[in-house]
């Protein structure tokens, strides 16, 4: 997991540096956002794209959930109840 703390000028829609860290091409990722710029630049880099709470639902996600909380990965698969979705 890479946090957009840790990327020192912000995402950019070409921005494919973290997914580049953790070994992965950038449609293996998968980009939690809350944010409309976010996910643009996710998107555009080729990342499936989670919007995160009110404000995901503005943006053009895959998917939006209420938060990160109760989000589980196991061998490469992200699981979460259907409680947690905002929208599908």
């Amino acid at each position: 997991m890479v946090a957009g703390s840790c990327v020192s000028s912000g995402w950019s829609p070409t921005d494919r540096r973290s997914a580049d860290k953790l070994g992965f091409a950038p449609a293996r990722t998968v980009v939690c956002e809350d944010s409309t710029a976010g996910a643009k630049a996710g998107a555009a880099a080729g990342a499936t794209i989670v919007g995160v709470g009110p404000r995901g639902l503005v943006t053009d996600a895959n998917l939006v959930i209420r938060d990160l909380r109760g989000l589980t990965w196991h061998d490469g698969i992200l699981s979460l109840s259907a409680a947690d979705l905002l929208r599908f």
